[in-house]
């Protein structure tokens, strides 16, 4: 929030308004609401509660923001857990360049525990690099480009990822939207949820849906 839109909320609050003002979120600019935030440190938490086993992998990591999220939390726990990004580093959204770099700053400042790095195409890198045991994965890879790419590219994933599930793991899928269901949310990535319903059907896993703010996710206990 810029300095005038602190002061504006100041003043509104000495008014007893009942707005604030807040920044718009921009799904080009902005990758993770606070309430997704919230969701990953509540489902982590009930993860290493319940001794899940296995390590944490994130699959489409961009700039760090979310891996940030998981590293922190890690550290703040004292998990001695294994966290795995995955990512090209070579996709540019929006005004954001130097994907790596930038990531590398991201974790450098964020003081949580530093992530494996897998750089390269997932088409490449799994299943050969995933860990064998994974207690928690983000699927995090869609970015608005060819449906057909995107869907096949998450259903890579799935196939590999699901079996090295620890028994109670949890998978979040980043951009699942049911349209008209899903509250707030915003439906960026459509074959996320083709993908994820078409891996699920007739398996005993249930998709839920998560209250994500401006953004939409989901995830699956397995």
């Amino acid at each position: 929030m810029p300095a005038w839109g602190v002061f504006a909320n100041k003043v509104l609050k000495r008014l007893r308004s009942p707005v604030d003002l807040k920044l718009r979120f921009d799904h080009r600019e902005d990758m993770v609401s606070m309430e997704q935030i919230g969701n990953f440190q509540l489902l982590l938490r009930e993860l290493f509660e319940s001794r899940v086993q296995g390590d944490l992998v994130e699959l489409g990591s961009y700039v760090g923001s979310s891996t940030a999220v998981f590293s922190t939390f890690l550290a703040s726990c004292a998990e001695q857990r294994t966290l795995h990004a995955f990512d090209r580093f070579d996709m540019e959204l929006g005004s954001l360049q130097g994907i790596r770099a930038r990531f590398d700053r991201v974790m450098r400042e964020c003081g949580g525990v530093m992530p494996v790095v897998h750089q390269g195409d997932v088409l490449d890198t799994v299943p050969a690099q995933l860990p064998e045991r994974i207690a928690f994965a983000h699927i995090d890879l869609g970015w608005g480009a060819d449906f057909d790419r995107q869907k096949l590219l998450i259903d890579h994933v799935l196939r590999h990822v699901h079996p090295r599930m620890s028994p109670g793991g949890i998978m979040v899928f980043m951009d699942y939207h049911i349209p008209g269901v899903t509250v707030h949310g915003h439906d960026s990535n459509p074959a996320v949820r083709a993908a994820c319903d078409a891996f699920f059907a007739g398996r005993p896993e249930r998709i839920h849906l998560l209250y994500g703010g401006p953004c939409s996710h989901a995830y699956v206990r397995c």
